[in-house]
């Protein structure tokens, strides 16, 4: 049950007024379920999609209460970590720690008590000798029970987050797995860009402040810690395959999804980074291998993956072998994941197997020697322990073919690939260059990677700086990428790729320069930005000069903040402005500057002319960052640009809809451009009608207005719709989920679907932001469209109670002055609770008379009331383009 996200809202308004509210919009948005139709299952036994599977309800609360891990031994005892101390709801009832319970099914007796006293408990894991591990989001424990009583009666901390103090459970420790061989394998959160420091029981330590979370591995005993891989959000759980390849399952950042299913190898960079916040976007951000030197996913899984599991340890039917199986905590289901070979790597494809109603939600995942599969059961979608749990068990019918199952400490069959990439990645001879050069230049990430690995040890000093002068830019790219991982800095090299004649090098020389903090490049950085030719790179170079000021690079070095996302990157003071106002650069790299713009009320002369006189995208920006400063001034110009008929249409539906968020009446502005504007402007002003109190006499215009377009004239329909809506009689609107689906599933218009998004009628962008523009307080959507599909987002906006994010969810804290604050919960402590207001700020609350759970999602039931099926229709089109 992994964190992917947060949100939250904070008001001091009645419950039911928080539910009616607009303020958060999309507040679930990216927590969406991507299942199909199973997804109406209501009954408490799930669903077996794959009809030859068999569900078993093994044990259930108050035998076992929200189960979490689970680990099997060698005589098929089941071991089942119990959390108690997952955000506690003020009333608790239950035990002060968590727990592990072991029992034999079939057994009629309770299972018994075999250790306790643990405090945020993850997962479970046995070792090749037979000890049993619990991860806690800051220990890796070793239990012992020497006198095999049933009760563990000894342990010791073989592995230590000794930093941060406080951290959120699932953003710490969070997975355990071992190899064949004896290694232990660790996953950990990014801890949310906090200091962190691991220790292992020599003494040995690992460190870091703004990286990504990461997979280490050790000895069981602690011994020899090391990093095997970074770049991950919250990889919750691991497992080898039959090839001794080790899998990940690994959360998404708010708008860098899907969550997914990675191959980790030595050195691996999943390409996520703490330091740039939890939306996940930045330039130097990556999430399927999209930066040269990060590594691609295997699959896109569903939301909230929690448990993982080797498909050949278990007696399922035969075609499974080589598959892999996952729990989708969020969507209630189990997946298998059909894999094929990608070059050195992998691929696949998930499908749901088993599908549960809204009290399914299943986690770890563990087999025992007969081959049969045990999966725990959270019951409930809230992360406060809630006094629910349940354990299933997972069959192939008799008459099926199956697999022999295989056991987890079976030598791995051999994989050629693997081998080939341990044997690339640890060269060391300098004749072995071709080798790696051959490796940087072919399409296989992994190869590349290996090959860049290598090529980072000092061996290959010389080699790799004669590499940057390669004819092939690919090398050149594979230079500049072991270069930065082996932390070097060259400012004279660093020039030089900045002006290379490839966009794919200049890209990674710029990531190289600002990680590397060389600032004697930044002029170098300054020219390069305004002889550009390729927009797509501005954001690069931007993040770059951020990276080079020198109160960045003094705070990051110190870890002056307490997360690295808090240090600020600013900008020089006019540094966009000057960008915006510079008639050399080229038109897209101002237009993308202007949705930075700081300050925008202080540039309100040149943004009205730039309207006038900018090309096409300069005006369409100039005119959207208009339309977020309220003035009597910007209202007048944009008036006009709206109803100017020289002006192009696109620019005059953006400009009529800007008006609707400005200052003063528009509705005469609205009426004339809805009797002769052109039809993107006829549906704006619609929309600014609808935002306003309809008298009776503009209710007659829009009659008469109606009477004037031909039958099939393009706004009839919405302007039948807005008169229906103005007097309360929608009745040809979908009244049902699947009517609503059903006319929105296909079609819109996408840059009318943008302007929805910008309205007051739909305020999306108060919370969120896309391409840059609207609030902070929610996850980015400008790649929601990537993971999530039209059919996920439609229902969530319907139904957004349905299936919340325990990361989404409301909690309210009633003080004892009678006062109740709405937000997301951020920390419980002693005396106080700390929320997460709209603003994005903090506050601790101290004189709590009681807290808890919000009933409803904050985000509204009823948003498609505000909503046209043209406006819904075009905002899918917008968001899933």
């Amino acid at each position: 049950m992994p964190s992917n996200r947060f949100m939250s809202a904070s008001t001091h308004i009645a419950p039911h007024a928080l539910r009616v509210s607009r303020f958060l919009l999309f507040a679930t948005l990216l927590q969406l379920p991507a299942c199909g139709p199973d997804r109406s299952v209501d009954g408490e036994t799930p669903i077996a999609v794959d009809e030859r599977l068999v569900l078993t309800l093994v044990a259930s609360d108050p035998d076992l209460v929200t189960p979490i891990g689970l680990a099997i031994d060698g005589e098929d005892r089941l071991y089942v970590l119990e959390s108690h101390t997952h955000t506690q709801p003020a009333d608790y009832a239950g035990p002060t720690s968590d727990r592990i319970k072991r029992f034999v099914e079939g057994d009629e007796a309770e299972p018994a008590l075999f250790a306790d006293g643990f405090q945020d408990g993850m997962n479970l894991g046995f070792s090749p000798d037979g000890d049993l591990f619990v991860v806690t989001s800051k220990a890796v424990i070793r239990l012992y029970d020497r006198d095999r009583d049933g009760k563990s009666e000894a342990r010791d901390t073989v592995l230590a987050l000794v930093e941060p103090e406080s951290v959120y459970d699932h953003a710490a420790l969070l997975g355990i797995a071992f190899s064949h061989d004896g290694w232990m394998y660790v996953s950990r959160g990014n801890v949310g860009g906090q200091p962190w420091t691991l220790r292992g029981s020599d003494g040995r330590t690992l460190s870091g402040y703004g990286d990504g979370g990461d997979i280490v591995r050790s000895r069981p005993d602690g011994a020899g810690l090391s990093e095997v891989a970074t770049g991950f959000w919250n990889p919750f759980d691991l497992t080898f395959d039959t090839f001794g390849r080790l899998l990940a399952i690994d959360n998404d950042p708010d708008s860098r999804g899907p969550n997914r299913l990675v191959h980790v190898v030595a050195g691996g960079d999943y390409g996520y980074q703490s330091l740039y916040g939890g939306s996940g976007i930045h330039p130097y951000l990556a999430w399927n291998g999209e930066l040269p030197g990060t590594l691609p996913f295997i699959a896109s899984l569903g939301e909230a993956p929690s448990g993982l599991l080797n498909a050949d340890l278990a007696a399922l039917p035969a075609d499974y072998a080589g598959n892999a199986l996952a729990t989708i905590w969020e969507e209630s289901r189990i997946v298998r994941i059909r894999m094929t070979p990608r070059g050195m790597s992998l691929q696949g494809e998930s499908e749901t197997i088993l599908q549960g109603g809204p009290d399914f939600r299943p986690v770890a995942l563990a087999t025992d020697s007969k081959g049969r599969i045990y999966v725990t059961d959270w019951v409930m979608r809230q992360y406060p322990n809630h006094g629910r749990g349940r354990l299933w068990r997972i069959d192939t019918k008799p008459n099926v073919e199956r697999l022999a199952p295989r056991s987890p400490r079976e030598e791995p069959e051999n994989d050629t690939n693997n081998g080939w990439l341990d044997v690339l990645r640890a060269t060391r001879n300098p004749d072995d260059l071709e080798a790696l050069k051959d490796a940087l230049a072919s399409d296989d990430p992994f190869q590349q990677q290996a090959a860049q690995s290598a090529l980072a040890q000092p061996a290959f000093r010389d080699a790799l700086h004669a590499l940057t002068n390669d004819s092939d830019p690919r090398l050149r790219v594979g230079a500049i990428v072991a270069m930065r991982r082996a932390g070097l800095s060259d400012p004279g090299i660093a020039r030089r790729l900045l002006t290379d004649g490839d966009a794919r090098v200049r890209r990674a020389a710029l990531a190289w320069v600002g990680r590397a903090g060389m600032t004697e490049v930044l002029p170098d950085v300054e020219r390069g930005l305004r002889s550009e030719q390729h927009p797509e790179l501005f954001e690069t170079y931007l993040a770059t000069v951020r990276h080079l000021q020198p109160d960045f690079l003094t705070a990051y070095r110190a870890k002056a903040a307490p997360t690295a996302k808090q240090l600020k990157r600013v900008l020089p003071a006019g540094y966009l402005a000057a960008l915006v106002g510079d008639p050399a650069l080229p038109e897209a790299t101002r237009a993308i500057a202007l949705r930075y713009l700081e300050h925008p009320a202080d540039h309100v002369d040149v943004l009205i002319s730039l309207t006038k006189t900018g090309g096409p995208d300069l005006a369409l920006e100039a005119v959207r960052t208009l339309g977020d400063v309220p003035d009597a001034g910007v209202a007048r110009a944009l008036r006009d640009l709206a109803g100017d008929d020289s002006a192009a249409e696109a620019l005059r539906a953006e400009a009529m809809s800007a008006l609707a968020r400005q200052p003063g009446d528009a509705t005469v502005d609205a009426m004339q451009a809805l009797v002769d504007g052109p039809p993107a402007v006829q549906r704006e002003s619609l929309r600014l009608l609808r935002g306003r109190p309809l008298a009776d006499t503009v209710r007659q215009v829009l009659a008469s207005v109606d009477l004037l377009l031909a039958e099939h004239h393009p706004i009839r329909e919405a302007l039948h719709a807005q008169i229906a809506m103005a007097l309360g009689a929608p009745s040809d609107r979908p009244d049902t989920e699947a009517a609503w689906q059903a006319a929105v599933a296909t079609g819109g218009d996408a840059d009318s679907g943008r302007r929805v998004f910008f309205s007051p009628l739909a305020q999306c962008s108060l919370c969120h932001r896309y391409e840059g523009r609207g609030g902070v307080i929610g996850p980015d959507l400008t790649n929601v469209g990537r993971s999530k599909t039209r059919e996920q987002i439609v229902n969530a906006i319907l139904r957004p109670s349905d299936e919340i994010s325990p990361e989404y969810q409301g909690w309210y804290v009633t003080t004892t002055d009678g006062r109740t604050h709405y937000g997301r919960q951020i920390d419980i402590g002693e005396s106080s609770i700390e929320l997460m207001l709209p603003d994005g700020t903090f506050e601790t609350y101290r004189d709590v008379a009681s807290y808890g759970i919000a009933e409803a999602s904050l985000m509204p039931e009823d948003l498609e009331a505000n909503l046209t099926v043209d406006d819904l229709r075009d905002l899918m089109a917008f968001l899933t383009r």
